[in-house]
């Protein structure tokens, strides 16, 4: 089996990092795996094994001719092309489409979440291209609402479509015998991560927080440092914008808290479990929706400061080894790689 993996970069974000996982794994899985980079590198190139083939497209404009037959040149040497994110689709089934005499089996794999697009907007004029012009053949979504999206607009047949829910690798870190102090986020910097409410909540249980993430958002980002100085808490909010691997940090703090009003996963709760990190976050996405009855004490349904400082409070009582059995049970890179190859191989045989 041949897989070619397509993204347009690999920076820092959930889809890129996904890309880099699933390839690793399934080169240790003895897949003849491949990566193409259609537009730039990215920090997380890095990540990658260095024997995994990477193919770099490097394409400045989408109708390039000579790029889309560089591209149709290439998947034609691929039993299947795992496509991420929407755009990226597009790109190589325009390629696939006209550019190749063969039939290949794209897999669209959506990391999209789909609240808050107005009717009228260009992603809703796009998305709706997803129902006929770009209709995918077989399609992979991170979460519930993504397959319900894909079966009632796209109107997919239940056997192409997929779940498989993110992951991450764990890692063996070295606690160094820390001291455990504050509370930390990881969230690249976008209003709907709603990290204005955080600082509130730092604030109001009197401890540090530090803010890990990359800015999507400046003017946003502006907003939330004149909130801190706005409370008086400078001395005590601390923002992080050039770390991309969270793990080895997440020994330092007594607990995480994550609240973003809609997410599609999202990948840090995995990385909390997996370092046995006590955790707070608003009720939404599919790692809710997976663990919500093993943990009901790690989610909250409103947005109201006492109600989230009594909880935070209760998490003392959570042991890290019960959070890391959560992980083990349900978002195990092994467990992932598992489903995936089974969803290639109803894609081959299909």
């Amino acid at each position: 089996m041949k897989v070619l993996q397509v993204i347009d970069t690999l920076k820092v974000g959930g889809a890129e990092h996904i890309t880099v996982l699933l390839s690793n794994l399934l080169y240790e899985r003895k897949v003849d795996a491949a990566v193409l980079i259609l537009v730039e590198k990215g920090e997380l190139c890095g990540l990658l094994n260095t024997k995994i083939p990477v193919f770099f497209l490097e394409r400045k404009r989408r109708f390039d001719k000579k790029k889309l037959k560089e591209v149709s040149q290439l998947i034609d040497e691929y039993d299947l092309v795992h496509i991420h994110l929407k755009h990226n689709f597009r790109y190589v089934s325009l390629a696939s489409r006209y550019f190749s005499k063969q039939n290949h089996k794209l897999i669209f794999h959506d990391h999209s979440h789909y609240f808050g697009v107005s009717k009228l907007s260009a992603r809703s004029v796009k998305d709706k291209l997803f129902q006929s012009v770009f209709k995918p053949d077989y399609f992979i979504g991170v979460s519930q609402s993504n397959c319900i999206w894909a079966r009632e607009r796209l109107r997919l047949p239940e056997g192409k479509i997929f779940l498989l829910e993110n992951t991450i690798a764990k890692q063996n870190v070295d606690e160094k015998q820390a001291i455990k102090r504050g509370i930390v986020i990881v969230s690249n910097i976008s209003r709907v991560k709603n990290i204005d409410y955080a600082i509130r909540l730092a604030k109001h249980l009197n401890e540090r927080l530090t803010i890990f993430g990359k800015i999507r958002d400046e003017d946003y980002f502006n907003e939330l440092e004149e909130l801190v100085s706005q409370l008086d808490y400078g001395e005590h909010v601390k923002f992080v914008h050039d770390c991309n691997n969270i793990q080895p940090e997440l020994y330092n703090y007594k607990y995480a808290i994550h609240t973003s009003h809609q997410e599609t996963g999202p990948l840090v709760l995995i990385e909390y479990l997996a370092q046995g990190l006590p955790f707070l976050a608003f009720a939404t996405g599919q790692v809710f929706k997976t663990i919500k009855s093993e943990l009901p004490q790690c989610f909250i349904s409103k947005f109201n400061l006492e109600s989230w400082s009594l909880k935070v409070k209760e998490l003392d009582k959570l042991s890290s080894t019960s959070l890391e059995q959560v992980y083990s049970d349900y978002f195990s890179s092994n467990n992932y790689i598992n489903r995936c190859l089974s969803i290639y191989q109803k894609v081959i045989n299909s």
